[in-house]
C-alpha cells in the first residue's frame, strides 16, 4: 500500500466536506503546532501522520477516521454511535442532537434523504402535539426501559413541554429538505401495537385517551396522505411555502425496511442505520453509502 496516495487521498476528501473559508493549511497548522511546510508535507503524503494527529485531524474537522482507510481492503467500516442514556445523553439530548444534524442537512441547501422505514420516521412523530405526546413516553417507558418511568401511567398533564417543542424544531428542519420514503404495511403497525397494548394493560392515566391518541394518529396519516398527493412536505394545517421541500412516499410491496437512512448532499453522503430499535449508527464511508443507495 502507498502511504503517501492513502495520506493524499485523505486530505482531499477532508478538502470536500469543509467550508470553502476553510484553509486546510491554516488548520493543520493550529491543531498539530506545526510549520506551514509541514502541514504541506503531510497534505502531500510526504509525511506520514501518526496515530495521535489522525486522531485530532478527524475530532478537529468531525470526519471519520475510516477516510483514511477508504482505499485499503474495505472490509472495516467505523460507525459514529452515541447511545442514549437515561442519566449522561437522554431523549431530549438525543432529539437536540438529530436537530443539529438534520438543521446542517437543511442549511445545506441541496440534501435529499432517503429513507426505507420499518416505523415512522422520528419526524413524522411530531405533525401534532398529541401523538408525539404518548410516542416519547412510549420511547422512555417500554422501548428504552427508563427507571424513573417504571411505575408511571401516561398521562397527557405530565409531558415533556422541552421534549415536544425540540421535536417540532426538528420537524421544522426535516420539512426543508426534499425525502424520498419507502414504507410499507408494517410502518404504521407499530404505533397501532403501541396504542392497543397501553390500553389492554391499563398504561393510560385516563382510558379516554387511548381514543384521543387514535383520533390525532388518524389526523396524522390523513395529513400524510395530503403530503404525498401534492408532494411536499409541510405542517398540519398550513400550506406549502418556499422553504417546503420536496416529498415522494412509496409502497414498498416486496420487502420488511430496517430504518436504513441515506442523507445525499452536494459531496458527501451520509448513511444511518438503526441499532436496538432506536439508537442509530451513522457513516459517511464511500462503500457503505453507495452499496445503500
Amino acid at each position: 500500500m502507498d502511504v503517501s496516495l492513502e495520506q493524499s487521498a485523505f486530505f482531499q476528501k477532508i478538502k470536500e466536506r469543509i467550508p470553502a473559508h476553510l484553509s486546510i493549511v491554516d488548520e493543520l497548522e493550529d491543531l498539530l503546532n506545526i510549520s506551514t511546510d509541514s502541514a504541506y508535507r503531510r497534505i502531500r503524503g510526504e509525511k506520514e501522520l501518526s496515530f495521535s494527529e489522525l486522531q485530532k485531524i478527524a475530532m478537529h474537522f468531525n470526519v471519520s477516521a475510516d477516510l483514511a482507510l477508504n482505499s485499503t481492503t474495505g472490509d472495516e467500516i467505523y460507525f459514529k454511535y452515541k447511545p442514549i442514556d437515561e442519566e449522561k445523553f437522554n431523549l431530549l439530548d438525543y432529539i437536540t442532537n438529530a436537530y443539529q444534524i438534520v438543521k446542517k442537512f437543511a442549511d445545506s441547501g441541496s440534501c435529499e434523504m432517503i429513507y426505507a422505514a420499518k416505523d415512522m420516521p422520528i419526524f413524522h412523530d411530531f405533525y401534532n402535539d398529541e401523538l408525539a405526546a404518548f410516542k416519547t413516553f412510549v420511547w422512555q417507558k417500554t422501548i428504552l426501559g427508563f427507571r424513573k418511568f417504571e411505575n408511571r401511567k401516561f398521562s397527557f398533564a405530565t409531558v415533556d413541554s422541552n421534549l415536544i417543542k425540540t421535536g417540532k424544531k426538528l420537524l421544522s428542519e426535516y420539512n426543508r429538505f426534499s425525502s424520498i420514503e419507502l414504507w410499507n404495511e408494517e410502518t404504521i403497525q407499530s404505533t397501532l401495537l403501541q396504542i392497543e397494548y397501553y390500553a389492554e394493560c391499563g398504561l393510560f392515566e385516563n382510558p379516554k385517551d387511548a381514543f384521543l391518541v387514535l383520533k390525532k394518529l388518524e389526523e396524522y396519516i390523513l395529513h400524510l396522505k395530503n403530503q404525498a398527493q401534492k408532494g411536499a412536505k409541510f405542517l398540519i394545517g398550513e400550506d406549502l411555502d418556499s422553504d417546503s421541500g420536496s416529498f415522494k412516499l412509496y409502497h414498498n410491496e416486496v420487502v420488511l425496511s430496517d430504518n436504513t437512512v441515506l442523507a445525499i448532499l452536494d459531496d458527501q453522503k451520509v448513511s444511518f442505520i438503526t441499532h436496538n430499535a432506536f439508537n442509530f449508527l451513522s457513516t459517511s464511508n464511500d462503500r457503505f453509502c453507495d452499496a445503500s443507495h
